[in-house]
């Protein structure tokens, strides 16, 4: 059966599996309407593989060279966190580097969804935890300018996410990589029905609401993101780990999908409903 819309989770830092979102997408299946369901191809891009490798090598290095090490789970948890934040936003002029082999990641995956799309531009929505949030606003910003991996050449309209209905933000932390530049600018809508509904938790360390980032202007954060909605997903920082799994979230992002569903046209739903 064809599948009329589509859903694309980005996982965000630390050590991830390439089945991460299986819990989120289980979750909200339980929430959404069979015919939703039937109409719906879900896809995860999976980017940590590029750097695991590295980071399991550098820790072998330093646990075996004699060096005293205090506090090794500490140091092994934000050598894995911190590392990944900074190789995903390095070199990103550079044909070989870690930036454009995770761009050139996203981009298989928004290819294969459109195969399960009959290859027809049609809605997407985006998922994105942590540091996925800054590297799949930096996809859809170079998509958008013709950077990156589109330098030289112009992407389709579906390649650059200009179908996307819907972009879900949680534990965002992009203001750690915006927040020391003179202007921030957002990237601009894909299209006018596109809405940009960020979750954060005041515990979360690492998750900020967005719309303060910048006022004023059209591609101020004010005017792109449609709205930051606190929720509690724990009473600590590690609140930040837990957001996909928790019912504040799930049950207001399946709403949003649902939404969607709703809103297409009645000739491409697989069953219409009163």
């Amino acid at each position: 059966m064809s599948k009329k819309f589509g859903v694309l989770t980005i996982h965000g830092m630390g050590s991830q599996r390439p089945d991460y979102a299986n819990a989120l997408q289980h979750n909200l299946y339980k929430k959404l309407r069979e015919e939703t369901i039937a109409d719906l191809s879900f896809k995860s891009i999976w980017y940590h593989g590029d750097f695991q490798v590295h980071q399991d090598r550098v820790w072998e290095n330093m646990v075996q060279s004699g060096n005293p090490l205090d506090q090794q789970r500490l140091r092994k948890f934000f050598l894995n966190f911190l590392s990944d934040a900074a190789t995903s936003e390095f070199r990103p002029n550079e044909a070989d580097s870690s930036y454009r082999r995770i761009q050139h990641t996203i981009l298989r995956q928004i290819n294969a969804l459109r195969v399960e799309l009959e290859d027809q531009d049609r809605p997407v929505i985006i998922i994105a935890h942590s540091l996925g949030c800054q590297i799949i606003s930096n996809y859809i910003w170079d998509a958008q300018q013709n950077k990156g991996i589109w330098e030289g050449q112009e992407p389709i309209e579906f390649q650059k996410l200009g179908t996307a209905r819907l972009l879900v933000t949680s534990g965002c932390n992009i203001p750690l990589f915006v927040s020391g530049l003179e202007q921030i600018v957002a990237i601009s809508k894909p299209n006018n029905l596109f809405e940009w509904h960020n979750f954060y938790d005041r515990d979360d360390i690492l998750g900020w609401p967005l719309k303060p980032l910048s006022k004023g202007f059209p591609n101020a954060y004010d005017n792109i993101v449609t709205q930051d909605r606190e929720i509690n997903t724990g009473w600590t920082p590690l609140s930040h780990s837990d957001y996909w799994e928790d019912k504040d979230f799930i049950n207001p992002v399946a709403d949003l999908i649902q939404a969607v569903h709703d809103s297409l046209p009645n000739d491409t739903r697989t069953t219409n409903h009163v």
